[in-house]
């Protein structure tokens, strides 16, 4: 399995109230390790260069919608005169990929086999057991009832079916996902901290 990210300002952000907030996103992408490999250490590598590399490679936008959504803030809101700040509101959560293998090498290649979701299941228990979150966005529509269906099928009746942005369910104690669209493409960074601002005022 990959390890998970956590920021420093985890549970100690004033951004998010002090909460627990563990971002899911679906799967890793690599050219440098097989298809199918486990690099424990991936999901670090990926947060490391983030934070160090001012050139913003495509991949890394997806990671700077995300930071734009959460603060409510622009790229020139969050730039200082010495780096940009996306990272910064980063550290407030936690980041893992549900897939607990490389998937592909791009990420325009393969979609995850019943087999990927079913051989997740144990790894992202662990990760829930660990940083223990009170809310996990949960990003793309298609992985989310993944997510419910595997983990909480009792929470929703028809999980495929649901379209709310937000569902609580018990695990012992109340846990907030969050149904995000995949901010990789299409994103509306205005709607979306509407909707992450919501979900943490409301809990």
């Amino acid at each position: 399995m990959f390890e998970p990210w956590i920021g420093d300002l985890y549970g100690k952000s004033s951004l998010l109230q002090g909460r627990r907030m563990l971002v899911l996103g679906e799967s890793h992408h690599s050219r440098e390790h097989p298809v199918g490999s486990v690099v424990p250490n991936l999901t670090h590598q990926v947060m490391q260069a983030y934070a160090e590399t001012q050139e913003r490679g495509a991949w890394m936008r997806t990671l700077d919608n995300f930071a734009w959504a959460l603060s409510g803030k622009s790229r020139w809101q969050l730039a200082s005169a010495v780096h940009r700040g996306e990272f910064d509101v980063w550290r407030s959560v936690a980041f893992y990929n549900y897939i607990p293998v490389v998937l592909a090498e791009s990420s325009r290649k393969d979609r995850p086999s019943t087999d990927h979701y079913l051989q997740a299941q144990e790894p992202f228990r662990r990760v829930l057991d660990q940083l223990k979150p009170e809310l996990v966005l949960v990003w793309g529509y298609e992985l989310f009832p993944r997510i419910l269906a595997g983990h909480w099928k009792h929470s929703v009746e028809k999980p495929w079916s649901f379209s709310g942005d937000f569902v609580d369910v018990c695990d012992p104690h109340r846990l907030r996902l969050v149904r995000m669209l995949h901010p990789s493409t299409g994103f509306s960074h205005t709607r979306w901290h509407a909707v992450i601002s919501d979900a943490v005022v409301s809990f």
